[in-house]
């Protein structure tokens, strides 16, 4: 009788997923061919103006087109005054009136939770990024905005793990599977002429302000190549960025129980992986942590060129380059040759399993082992991170050459990796040491891939 029963339950769920693979399959071949009839391309600024609007030392703030661009240079204390001295208004709107305020004390996030947090983070973070830190609020201070604590600057390296949980609780897995950012980075038989071109779209939220207070960072410090990153006034990191050695990276958000506060920031790992010489030295940095979060990551070397998907968190690290054995039709995923993506969900085993132990219960499956998960993997192709990642991957593999900075935009702007809570779209070119960049609107909030993009030659700032 068990034996019986046990075949049921193999049967229904076998019924269940066909129906999960099979409906959707009709499904995308309708939205295939009405995608094409509404295929989405951005404008693009070719030619920006850029205008010097103000120095502190030896920094520099510049518009260029619609964007603040703030060059800071020399020791990390002395790039963290410039900051602060010159972005100090922006810095106090994002504060004290902008984003903080709305994704954190209006959602009843407590001053004293988050600060909390954000020093036992501080236990994780390298010297020179505390002097930095250090320095953006001797910055602000001195711009005449004395309500600012030095709290409150430490916080703008913290913000993303605490923002990750709910309010004032430890810690933990979301409720639902996140519905938010891609990644891609292609060469050789993909591109036109072989270099390496970065694409990502940062899915967080359009409705809190962030926009307001966006600006792009580069830093030239003293004894180390120059890198940037798309970021926000105040912060001294970003999700998204690209150096003068060729290093590009953008990150997204997995879903993951061994989350922590105790291990390095986000915006301060990202940060250290750019200031890398190689592609090798940067997966050691990913590798070593500590990590907090759950955090997938696309990283990319366009001097070799060749990139990296990793798939990490506190207790684990997995590296997989293009066309990497570990990314097989075994756990529902295919891997490309010159060519890395990523999503919101794990493709290795361990990370697949706490995904159906955590999430399968809402559907009344109870999954302990890899042997049983294997019979539930369809049902991870209904979901909206493994639409994304398998879109991508054809979209990628459709001809060769042809993914070139148009075609590399258009992806981000069109079929399911285009949302409406965008905060910013990049595509990094770092043999041309050019970056395409887009942030979303406000007053109403406008996605990022609906606004235009704008070429910044990075070349002036990178020497």
């Amino acid at each position: 009788m068990r034996y019986f029963l046990n075949l049921q339950k193999q049967f229904l769920l076998f019924f269940v997923c066909l129906l999960w693979v099979v409906v959707p399959v009709f499904a995308q071949d309708a939205e295939a061919t009405k995608e094409d009839a509404q295929w989405y391309q951005p404008e693009i600024i070719d030619n920006p103006e850029v205008k010097l609007l103000a120095e502190e030392g030896a920094g520099k703030l510049y518009q260029v087109g619609e964007h603040l661009l703030c060059v800071m240079e020399g020791t990390y204390k002395e790039m963290g005054f410039q900051h602060g001295k010159l972005l100090a208004d922006k810095i106090e709107h994002i504060m004290k009136v902008g984003y903080f305020v709305k994704a954190l004390w209006n959602r009843g996030y407590t001053r004293e939770y988050a600060f909390e947090q954000s020093k036992r983070m501080a236990k994780y973070i390298p010297s020179e990024y505390l002097e930095e830190v250090q320095g953006i609020y001797e910055g602000v201070q001195a711009a005449g905005k004395k309500d600012i604590t030095y709290d409150e600057v430490l916080l703008g390296a913290t913000v993303p793990e605490i923002l990750h949980f709910p309010p004032n609780q430890p810690p933990s897995m979301p409720a639902t599977m996140p519905q938010s950012c891609s990644n891609f980075a292609c060469w050789g038989k993909w591109t036109p002429d072989g270099r390496l071109i970065h694409g990502r779209n940062l899915d967080w939220t359009v409705s809190a302000d962030a926009q307001d207070d966006s600006v792009l960072l580069v830093w030239r410090p003293k004894g180390k190549k120059p890198y940037m990153m798309l970021s926000w006034a105040g912060a001294i990191g970003s999700v998204s960025g690209m150096s003068a050695s060729g290093i590009t990276i953008g990150e997204m958000t997995l879903p993951s129980p061994n989350a922590t506060f105790d291990g390095i920031p986000l915006l301060v790992i990202m940060r250290r992986v750019l200031e890398q010489e190689t592609l090798e030295q940067a997966v050691d940095v990913l590798v070593k942590g500590p990590q907090t979060s759950g955090w997938n990551f696309v990283v990319g070397d366009g001097k070799i060129p060749s990139g990296r998907a990793f798939e990490s968190d506190a207790k684990r690290v997995v590296v997989y380059t293009d066309n990497d054995p570990k990314e097989s039709e075994e756990t529902a995923h295919w891997s490309i040759p010159d060519a890395v993506r990523r999503t919101n969900h794990p493709i290795n085993k361990e990370g697949l399993l706490d995904l159906a132990q955590h999430y399968g219960p809402k559907f009344n499956i109870n999954v302990k082992t890899w042997e049983e998960l294997k019979l539930i993997l369809p049902l991870l192709k209904s979901q909206d991170s493994f639409q994304r990642y398998d879109w991508l991957g054809k979209q990628i593999t459709k001809a060769e050459k042809s993914v070139d900075i148009r075609r590399a935009i258009d992806l981000l702007a069109n079929g399911p990796v285009f949302g409406d809570d965008t905060l910013h779209s990049f595509v990094f070119d770092p043999k041309e040491q050019v970056a395409y960049v887009s942030v979303a609107g406000n007053n109403p909030p406008v996605t990022a891939t609906r606004r235009p993009f704008t070429k910044v030659d990075l070349k002036q700032w990178f020497k």
